[in-house]
């Protein structure tokens, strides 16, 4: 074991992705994290004792962070998870964002924020969940160049509806078209627009234009109709901008201090499990 090593640890914020039309390109950070502690070992093993566990067969994506992060170097990690796994808040990129920095750390190192996001950005396969993970705040992913992070209004709150099913993401791409029509996708670009604007505005109008995406949320309704009613239900108990976070199932509610726990209120009645995590303005730490 090299003597130079040192214990290290890193913490990812969970995050939801899409928010309704901005499928793959943008997602905002929530304060729920995955913590990881990695320290020097003479063989790679890893310990999980947060309240959400991978299960046998989901791989352990901490694990295979840190080795790609530090290759060879043995490390023993210790994972403690806040973040629900299958639910559509980013349970992966939080690991992997966490794994990577901490396993590099171990070696006295500081990673930059852009080396984190590049090398989880390679085991994601894109880049929306990842780029809030580590940036913090309301991320977008561009068509080129590295992440940049948008102001979201102050008056903004969220609500999360976490039904009790998971919906692994790759299942949940397996239903979006890889083509769409010309009417479509002008409509998408048109919610983006109105999601975007609403976001740094906090206008109820603009949130409430970027409704119905046709994209990827229509598609999944099949896989998850929990969830099209879960929006309707959030929507209809006075949240400005509803929509599928990530893949799903979960529903992620954009609120004011005035009508939040009228939708907390209004998810649990729809029978499922309602967080109220702060949006979070750090992402790697």
């Amino acid at each position: 074991m090299n003597q130079a090593l040192r214990p290290a640890a890193a913490s990812a914020p969970a995050t939801s992705a899409n928010l309704g039309p901005a499928f793959d390109c943008m997602a905002v950070a929530l304060e729920i994290r995955c913590t990881v502690k990695a320290s020097p070992a003479d063989e790679w093993r890893i310990e999980h004792t947060g309240r959400y566990q991978p299960g046998p067969d989901d791989g352990d994506g901490v694990l295979a962070a840190a080795k790609r992060a530090v290759g060879e170097v043995p490390l023993a990690l210790q994972v403690d998870a806040d973040i629900p796994i299958g639910k559509g808040l980013g349970s992966s990129a939080a690991a992997a964002v966490a794994g990577i920095t901490a396993a590099i750390r171990v070696l006295g190192e500081e990673p930059s924020p852009d080396h984190v996001y590049r090398v989880a950005l390679e085991l994601e396969g894109h880049g929306d969940n990842v780029a809030a993970a580590v940036f913090g705040g309301l991320a977008l992913v561009p068509a080129e160049g590295m992440p940049l992070r948008l102001p979201i209004h102050p008056a903004l709150q969220v609500v999360l509806a976490v039904p009790q099913r998971n919906l692994p993401t790759q299942m949940a791409r397996g239903v979006i078209d890889a083509s769409h029509p010309q009417d479509r996708v002008l409509r998408s670009l048109a919610r983006v627009a109105a999601l975007t604007s609403g976001l740094i505005t906090g206008d109820p109008t603009l949130l409430r234009a970027a409704h119905g995406d046709e994209i990827h949320e229509q598609p999944r309704d099949g896989m998850s109709p929990e969830v099209s009613m879960l929006i309707d239900v959030g929507n209809g108990a006075g949240a400005l901008h509803s929509a599928r976070s990530g893949a799903g199932p979960s529903v992620i509610a954009f609120c004011t201090s005035e009508t939040r726990q009228r939708v907390v209120s209004a998810f649990v009645a729809a029978g499922v499990e309602a967080l109220t995590p702060s949006l979070a303005s750090t992402g790697l730490i």
